[in-house]
């Protein structure tokens, strides 16, 4: 009970020395067993081989003692002499853990061929993941067996499960093979298992860099981990509907005028009719609120525009855009509002050198429209 509560409390020191008393007591070998645990947990070397020593002679036959020397010659580098143990050891067991110790030990001299055919004869005994990997390491690193690793891998994840130590090696080697779809696949599995929120991201980015919204949508909706995010796919791919309940959502349960601006953008966008008076009346409504609060350019611009292109107030409409362009000067798109409300106010020459500069920058339709109508007005030939 002693070397129990010592090992339960991390004394494996005290532990160890219990055992080896309990094993001086009735030379029962399963304690030298407990006591060589305790002391390879604390990388006690010396002890290690002497608890064998003193227990392997009484013991002879004793597979575990065998084994635990094999491991410690494998520690100390004396690989022959770990060999020929564990070779004894595997004419008289078939044991997966000795043949993925030879292979160890094969390796290690070099002998990869050896050490691949034993690592491949345990791993079908012991499906075990370290087995695995250690096979991968070879076909993957060694003999460049690339396809032959990641179907192992991947069949192994699909049948027994994606635990830690294969997910991370098969995301590893799809990142090395630049595999963007194999990418997604292994890290939306450590991400079910894990719930970690980097692997989250990963996802993302790969979907944005594929341009697969319907993708990144789909694992948005479904793992619900960043609803802003959500709602700007929503707003991308003109999903006016979903994006609008999002949003309300969202800023219903945060308060956050941020929220309350994409709801106006929503609204906005959403019509057909832009100039029906309610809606222009419910969007004015909520960018007040959001501009009397937040000097965000991109709402200021929104709303400017708004005021300034249905002749609401063009005024308080140009007031907006110039408190944007001081934040961000060169952004053509505020550029071009600024020079709408020009036009607006029915200074054409002044709206004309105002977007002629970033003409060659963007080729937005609106953009274009705008010029041809302020040329044609300074032109004098309308408004």
């Amino acid at each position: 009970m002693y070397a129990l509560d010592a090992q339960y409390r991390g004394k494996n020191d005290l532990a160890a020395k219990y055992f080896e008393k309990l094993y001086d007591v009735n030379k029962d070998v399963i304690y030298i067993h407990e006591a060589i645990k305790n002391r390879i947990i604390l990388k006690e070397y010396k002890e290690i081989k002497r608890l064998i020593d003193k227990s392997l002679p009484n013991h002879p036959k004793d597979a575990d003692l065998k084994r635990f020397l094999a491991a410690y010659y494998l520690d100390m580098g004396k690989y022959k002499k770990a060999q020929a143990l564990l070779k004894e050891l595997i004419t008289s067991e078939d044991n997966p853990n000795d043949k993925a110790l030879l292979a160890s030990t094969q390796l290690a001299l070099g002998e990869t061929d050896k050490a691949l055919k034993f690592y491949e004869e345990a791993y079908k005994k012991d499906k075990s993941s370290q087995t695995l990997s250690a096979l991968v390491n070879i076909l993957y690193d060694k003999q460049g067996k690339k396809e032959e690793a990641i179907r192992l891998l991947q069949t192994h994840i699909d049948f027994v499960g994606c635990d830690e130590v294969l997910c991370y090696k098969l995301l590893e080697i799809y990142q090395k093979e630049q595999d963007l779809d194999g990418l997604a696949s292994t890290a939306k599995k450590i991400y079910e298992k894990s719930g970690k929120r980097e692997f989250a991201a990963m996802i993302l980015d790969i979907y944005s860099y594929q341009k697969d919204y319907d993708g990144a949508i789909a694992f948005l909706e479904k793992s619900k981990i960043d609803d802003a995010s959500l709602l700007e796919l929503y707003v991308l791919k003109k999903d006016f509907q979903k994006a609008s309940t999002l949003a309300k959502r969202l800023y219903h349960d945060s308060n956050d005028l941020h929220f309350l601006a994409q709801m106006a953008m929503i609204e906005y966008e959403s019509k057909e009719d832009g100039n029906n008076p309610a809606v222009l009346k419910s969007v004015q409504k909520k960018f007040e609120k959001v501009v009397a609060t937040l000097d965000v350019p991109a709402y200021n611009n929104f709303y400017g525009y708004i005021l300034i292109d249905h002749e609401v107030d063009v005024k308080r409409g140009m007031a907006l855009i110039k408190r944007a362009l001081k934040k961000a000067p060169n952004a053509p798109y505020f550029i071009d509002s600024l020079a709408w409300g020009y036009y607006k106010q029915g200074e054409c020459q002044k709206a004309y050198d105002t977007i002629y500069p970033i003409m060659m920058m963007v080729k937005e339709p609106e953009i274009q429209g705008h010029f041809d109508t302020i040329k044609a007005c300074k032109e004098g030939k309308t408004k």
